[in-house]
């Protein structure tokens, strides 16, 4: 906000200056005009043709949720004038913001990274609390933010940025349900068996609120689950699943003196058993404090929702809803409840969110049209700010309004509000926590890693300036595994069948600049998944499985198509399985794939080159001597090809683990074996300065147990690299654009920041 500010003045300044401008070269750097109209070019964005510089902007997309499967991936990238194209098994593009957003009361859009940089936190986020100055505390299941390892708790300075001044002890079980803010404490509270090795330090704690150092003074003694904490200024409500807290045997619900940090044992409010899910301090109907609680918890006369006043003692406040209750807020004399309930006073219907009033629990509106999305329809969080109530949980539309899993009514009318940050999936307990920012700004933590997501199912093509996707591009109805651009064409293959709504059998052109379907459709018969294209002068080369026709012609594991006339050539080698990777080097084409004969011979496993014309055999590397399964990916890097797969030996010989180099010059493969993986090799690209990248299933490289996923080798020092990209998932592809690197995979976490499935690096991050 202060960034439009002064870009506002800056330009009210040019405009309105107290004397006229001196005449001078706009375009000279050493004019005050120059530095002015510098700055305003930087904050708004602007890339228009000038004389002034331009910023890189890019805020790189990724992709979320598979379109088949359980996995969401990025298998291959290509490129076309300015623009990314991706393909592979997902059905949204968005940004990759990570847990905690910033987002717009009026529309739900997220700020801007360049005014407000994301947080790109790694993991869940359950719960926000304002710090009172500007800033916000964060507390879940989390491990980075904006690339630093931060373990469940963090706190967020104004401007969107990391306090690196406050820390917690490093703990990946840790999860933080609840959070308070007291003077200079902050009581933080969830699921955690100790706190830095002190295990008398458990699922409740005091932290100083400055640096994040455990306060030993405050021992809560609770035995499971703290969910919610709420105060009324002298003393500190706890509510969750513990049957002993503060040396006392207390269900569900405690209260604590904020003075003393000890428990107050006359406060006793009986409860049976379940758990206590969120406090609301509030009032009831005359204007006395109540606090009002809801879970899965029964007490001798009342289940799931009660209230009780500061003393303990329950009112007769009853809605009595059938199911478990998340979340309790009050506008008014008007209580909200969302939950898994399908009824509410006994036997009303009211599905997952109702209003009930303050004094007997009696609804007031039970049908908010809440419909379920694809697993269910629960309501997980509400929050009032003002005059809005804020809803998240597992729903796609709310009183006739699309909306995915996060919505706004206006109160008191209850009407729909236009804030829609459309996420990519459900938001389940914990839950959100939602606090006003100031200025139109909401910040929401939850469960999903992007928000203000475009529907693009297996493919998108990203604009390379700005990051996001362009519109325009055609539905692949399964995943894409293979691209590849020659000219004014784009050649894609999967396991698809239907693209733009036309039949298209594992394998499609495009025509470019704007992505139409090609009307030549060649034919694929079986039931065939393509996997690897690649050209040279004159043909594409095309390898997949159970492929058994191409234009009525028999080809088994490969084809090829005449780039004159895209008619499928005479190359045939005939391979008795899969061909995953294809490698043209000069006369020769290498085939990697998953194959036990080649040319009818029943006997050529795995890899061998064939001529580029006729796909005859060519007994290299070898006549006699494969690997021992799969080769997955191939590159060329001078004279050598780096092979990567499954494999562990080659003709009987030991030594290589799942990647080999083979010297084109002395037509024999490197022995010792320089680099080999501790797993599976999936993706194999040679760059400048002879690095080779590596990609996989595997978690080190050369004995380093450290590069999980991804490494650089480098051909020309026989060096790994110490460069580490912090990826969690499997790299499938890679590409060089404009001094950038691009990776593609099944990743959602690179460079230690969220980024969904696609990441752009310089190396040296």
């Amino acid at each position: 906000m202060r960034k439009l500010f002064l870009a506002y003045a800056l330009s009210m300044g040019l405009a309105f200056g107290c004397k006229p401008a001196d005449l001078s070269n706009a375009c000279d750097a050493k004019t005050d005009a120059y530095f002015q109209a510098t700055v305003i070019r930087f904050l708004t964005g602007d890339r228009s043709p000038s004389c002034y510089p331009s910023f890189d902007f890019q805020d790189l997309w990724g992709v979320f949720m598979p379109s088949s499967g359980i996995t969401t991936t990025v298998h291959s990238l290509a490129s076309y004038n300015d623009q990314i194209i991706v393909g592979g098994n997902f059905k949204y593009v968005g940004p990759s913001t990570g847990s905690v957003v910033y987002l717009e009361t009026k529309n739900g859009k997220v700020l801007p990274n360049r005014n407000c940089p994301y947080l790109k936190v790694v993991g869940t986020t359950g719960i926000a609390i304002s710090d009172g100055g500007g800033g916000f505390y964060i507390g879940g299941s989390f491990f980075a933010v904006q690339g630093e390892e931060r373990f469940s708790v963090a706190h967020i300075l104004p401007g969107c940025v990391l306090d690196r001044n406050f820390n917690v002890p490093k703990d990946n079980t840790r999860e933080i349900y609840t959070l308070l803010l007291k003077n200079d404490s902050l009581y933080v509270g969830g699921i955690f068996s100790d706190w830095g090795g002190d295990t008398s330090q458990k699922y409740l704690v005091r932290l100083n609120r400055y640096t994040g150092v455990l306060d030993t003074g405050f021992t809560s003694g609770a035995d499971n689950l703290v969910s919610d904490l709420e105060t009324d200024g002298d003393s500190l409500y706890v509510c969750g699943e513990f049957a002993n807290i503060g040396g006392f045997a207390r269900r569900a619900l405690a209260k604590f003196s904020l003075s003393s940090g000890l428990i107050i044992s006359s406060f006793n409010t009986t409860i049976n058993g379940g758990t206590c899910l969120d406090l609301h301090y509030g009032t009831d109907a005359s204007g006395s404090p109540n606090i009002f609680a809801g879970g899965d918890m029964t007490t001798p006369t009342f289940s799931r929702a009660i209230s009780f006043y500061p003393d303990g003692t329950l009112t007769t406040w009853n809605p009595n809803p059938n199911a478990k209750v998340n979340s309790i807020q009050q506008y008014n004399n008007t209580i909200y409840l969302g939950g898994d309930f399908t009824t509410i006073n006994g036997a009303t219907s009211a599905s997952k969110l109702v209003s009930v009033n303050n004094s007997t629990g009696t609804a007031i509106t039970t049908n908010y049209g809440i419909i379920a999305s694809v697993t269910g329809d629960s309501i997980a969080t509400l929050q009032i700010i003002e005059n809005t109530l804020y809803v998240t949980g597992d729903f796609s539309s709310i009183k006739s309004t699309p909306r995915n899993y996060a919505a706004a009514l206006s109160l008191p009318d209850e009407s729909v509000t236009a804030f829609d940050p459309a996420y990519d999936g459900n938001i389940s307990n914990p839950g959100s926590g939602i606090v006003s920012a100031g200025n139109g700004v909401v910040l929401v933590t939850s469960s999903r890693s992007t928000v203000n997501v475009t529907a693009r199912n297996n493919f998108a093509v990203i604009d390379e300036v700005t990051g996001a996707p362009i519109e325009g591009t055609p539905y692949f109805d399964f995943p894409i595994k293979a691209l590849h651009v020659i000219g004014n064409r784009l050649f894609a293959g999967g396991s698809f069948t239907n693209v733009a709504g036309q039949s298209r059998n594992a394998f499609v052109i495009l025509d470019l600049p704007n992505y139409q379907l090609s009307p030549t459709n060649i034919v694929l018969t079986g039931s065939p998944e393509i996997r690897t294209i690649v050209s040279d002068e004159s043909q594409v080369y095309v390898g997949g499985t159970s492929l058994a026709n191409v234009n009525a012609l028999p080809r088994n594991g490969a084809f090829a198509l005449s780039l004159n006339d895209l008619t499928v050539t005479n190359w045939n080698p005939n391979l008795n399985g899969s061909g995953e990777s294809f490698l043209v080097v000069q006369d020769l084409v290498f085939l990697g794939g998953l194959y036990t004969g080649i040319n009818g011979d029943g006997v050529t496993a795995s890899y061998q080159a064939v001529d580029k014309v006729s796909g005859l055999k060519k007994g290299i590397p070898s006549a006699t001597s494969f690997p021992n399964s799969g080769v997955y990916a191939q590159t060329l890097v001078g004279t050598k090809i780096y092979l990567g797969g499954q494999f562990i030996t080659i003709g009987g010989v030991t030594g290589y683990n799942n990647i080999a180099v083979y010297n084109v010059t002395t037509q024999s493969y490197e022995q010792p074996n320089p680099v080999y993986a501790d797993n599976i090799v999936n993706h194999l690209a040679s760059y400048p300065g002879g690095n080779v990248f590596i990609g996989g299933s595997f978690t080190g490289l050369n004995g380093a147990t450290d590069r999980y996923s991804f490494g650089v080798y480098n051909n020309n020092t026989s060096i790994l690299s110490p460069w580490n990209a912090a990826i969690n998932d499997v790299v499938y592809t890679s590409m060089y654009k404009n001094g950038k690197y691009y990776l593609g995979g099944a990743f959602s976490v690179a460079l230690k920041k969220s980024n969904g499935g696609l990441v752009r690096t310089s190396l040296n991050e």
